[in-house]
């Protein structure tokens, strides 16, 4: 069904149209002739008339049905009475393409139901002017509870899509974030050991290699930043104390672990470890000190992830791309992230992230 749907909507409008008035004009002129009967040549053109409009029941679908009624009656009223199917499709047509006006389309289709009957010298009872209603409202509701099933779906594309759209543009974000996670990080490292290395006027040949060193470990982390983006290839909380021990020429940290005899989901983990690496960065770019504390700790199935440093800076954080990144990544796990000043002096980073509905 969906199949006979997708190639009639592959037709163009003005194709569709031709089709359906050659279609019913086929089943007004197939029917009598199932019966033997014979289509004189009158009510072979008062029905090719009347089937006429249907090719305008898109654009003008009010005016389609009102030329095929009045055909229809024409040729009631000529003697050469034609088949009613075409002014049935065109009730139905505009019942379906109308937006509003279907109580008045009711109505006219009664009134047409009505006439036709006195045209066929029918007596007008209540009975037969209820039945006349029940057929009038027979197409409109058709008409009506396709068009309902069609907005619907057409309503359901949209979200489908929408929601694409959204998983596209939470993806964008995640590769952001990697990329500058993993990239950005080792980056601002090098450029931390030239600089140090420079004001130190340590001799450039060691310095250069540690260099080297750090850029080969920018190129591997790049080289696994697909297996990262996966999930399967994402840092743990074990692989703290080797992100410290890299960064202990520009900036000393001290870790404390506690979790409890907890292992937190692999998701929050990986998310933990982003968020203390960004975070040390930040200091390591922004702060004046060598010195930073890091307190990850498991409590009331949370993980709670604080960075502190003695440095001078105060007053309302900067929403750069490190902030953002990791308060993204908190929320993705329905956790929260704050950072600015913290009591006294230096700066604070908290972030607390639930390790139920994780992928635990």
């Amino acid at each position: 069904m969906n199949t006979v749907a997708v190639r009639w909507r592959a037709f163009p409008p003005l194709a569709q149209d031709v089709l359906i008035a050659l279609g019913v004009l086929c089943v007004s002129l197939g029917l009598p002739a199932l019966d033997g009967a014979a289509i004189a040549v009158d009510v072979l053109l008062w029905t090719v008339a009347a089937c006429v409009p249907l090719l305008w029941r898109r654009s003008l679908p009010l005016s389609s049905v009102a030329a095929t009624g009045a055909v229809t009656l024409g040729s009631l009223w000529g003697g050469s009475p034609a088949s009613p199917w075409a002014a049935m499709a065109a009730v139905f047509s505009a019942a379906y393409h109308l937006r509003r006006h279907r109580i008045v389309l009711v109505l006219a289709a009664t009134a047409w139901m009505i006439a036709v009957a006195a045209l066929r010298d029918v007596p007008i009872v209540p009975s037969g002017v209820l039945t006349s209603a029940g057929l009038a409202v027979l197409p409109v509701s058709l008409g009506y509870a396709l068009r309902l099933h069609a907005d619907r779906a057409d309503a359901m594309r949209r979200l489908v899509e929408s929601e694409a759209g959204r998983a596209r543009a939470r993806e964008r974000n995640r590769v952001a974030r990697e990329v500058h996670d993993l990239v950005g990080h080792q980056l601002s490292a090098i450029r931390l050991r030239a600089l140090g290395s420079r004001k130190a006027g340590i001799d450039a040949v060691p310095a250069l290699g540690a260099i080297a060193d750090l850029a080969g470990e920018a190129l591997g982390q790049v080289r696994s930043l697909v297996d990262v983006l996966r999930e399967d290839g994402a840092h743990s909380l074990s692989d703290l104390d080797g992100l410290v021990t890299g960064m202990r020429e520009v900036l000393r940290a001290d870790i404390v672990l506690d979790l409890g005899g907890h292992d937190p989901p692999r998701p929050v983990q990986a998310a933990a470890y982003r968020i203390v690496e960004e975070a040390l960065s930040n200091v390591a770019r922004h702060a004046s000190v060598r010195r930073a504390g890091v307190t990850v700790r498991s409590r009331d199935g949370e993980v709670v992830i604080t960075v502190d440093d003695d440095g001078e800076r105060g007053g309302k954080p900067l929403e750069g791309n490190g902030i953002r990144g990791m308060r993204e990544r908190a929320a993705a796990l329905g956790g929260t992230l704050s950072a600015g000043p913290r009591d006294g002096c230096g700066w604070r980073v908290r972030a607390t992230i639930p390790c139920a509905g994780s992928g635990s």
